[in-house]
């Protein structure tokens, strides 16, 4: 796309067929929409720019036609006359004719921008990148509740309680890059230009379009994914993990866990729901103690592996535990903060 026929839409001084060829050219690419508001903010920096250093160009051509006056009415000397004294004079500069049509000055102003980009993406870097939320370092914190929200590359993210995000795309930049703690559930917006990465303490993260969710704490960070396909990374060793796989880097370790993921519990806070199938309880009871912030025992060792198939949709824990009391023939006895499910 022309650099001169994207200042004309900017002045809306486009034709029908103009105004019909930069919008399917915006359409092509969200590049090309990010191009668009990048070089309008350059524009309008130009336009500042020229206002604080404005040119009379009516004054000096009322001087140039006051000059010229001047001179025609000076007779022409004869031949008895004396030779007029010659006085030095500074040189006139003549001025062009000024031009009329805005159009025509303006492109000439954009053409001096263009010429003197480097000085303007200076003044653009200084003055009003910081303010562009592509230049900031964007966070999102989930204290108590959880957190749904959209980056502004349109990436979605959900995060657990007690969770935090810093996101930042560079203009310039080869990648989208998200620093994280905690759980964070993500649904990756496609950008092939562009990859995606999450850093935590211990991993790197890398994927194109995709969906995973990280679980990040002090003893391991775990990576599974949902759909498409995720690179995992801690120093020289790289696994890629496949849908209904996932990755465990533990602390301390050099080396990087790769297994299955049996069981669907792991988006609880993002569904709200706890989905079962054939799912052993001593697994159960450990993401009821995280999801609800208790303490859940099972008082006897035989009754950890009894398989649950059900769903449970945005149930409290009391509702929970009665199902489960009478689904597996358990009673639950409560000792202070301390639940103890029992045959």
């Amino acid at each position: 796309m022309k650099d001169e026929l994207l200042i004309k839409f900017l002045l809306k001084e486009t034709s029908p067929e103009e105004d019909l060829e930069v919008h399917n050219w915006l359409k092509q690419s969200p590049d090309n929409t990010k191009k668009l508001a990048q070089f309008k903010i350059i524009w309008e920096s130009s336009k500042t720019l020229a206002l604080q250093h404005p040119i009379d160009e009516e004054a000096a051509w009322n001087r140039f036609k006051e000059l010229r006056d001047q001179e025609v009415k000076q007779p022409l000397p004869n031949d008895n006359d004396e030779p007029p004294i010659k006085v030095d004079e500074p040189p006139i500069k003549v001025l062009a004719t000024p031009k009329t049509n805005t159009t025509t000055q303006w492109l000439k102003v954009a053409a001096s921008v263009i010429i003197s980009f480097g000085l303007l993406l200076g003044i653009y870097w200084y003055t009003i990148a910081p303010k562009h939320p592509y230049f900031n370092t964007i966070e999102w914190v989930a204290t108590t509740a959880t957190l749904t929200d959209t980056l502004p590359d349109g990436t979605g993210i959900t995060l657990n309680k007690h969770s935090k995000i810093t996101f930042q795309e560079k203009l310039f930049g080869w990648k989208r890059q998200v620093k994280m703690t905690g759980e964070v559930f993500f649904d990756v917006a496609s950008n092939a230009s562009k990859p995606f990465e999450v850093q935590t303490d211990n991993l790197t993260i890398r994927v194109l379009g995709t969906s995973f969710n990280v679980r990040s704490n002090p003893k391991a960070t775990e990576v599974i994914v949902e759909t498409g396909a995720v690179q995992v990374s801690r120093d020289d060793v790289i696994v890629k993990l496949k849908p209904d796989e996932k990755a465990i880097a533990r602390t301390g370790l050099t080396t990087i866990e790769q297994r299955k993921q049996t069981d669907k519990l792991y988006d609880y806070y993002r569904t709200k729901q706890f989905k079962l199938d054939n799912t052993p309880l001593w697994r159960f009871v450990e993401v009821l103690n995280e999801a609800y912030s208790v303490k859940i025992v099972i008082g006897d060792p035989a009754i950890g592996n009894l398989p649950i198939s059900t769903i449970f949709d945005n149930d409290s824990l009391n509702t929970i535990l009665d199902t489960l009391c009478s689904m597996l023939q358990l009673h639950v006895v409560k000792n202070g903060k301390t639940i103890t499910i029992k045959k």
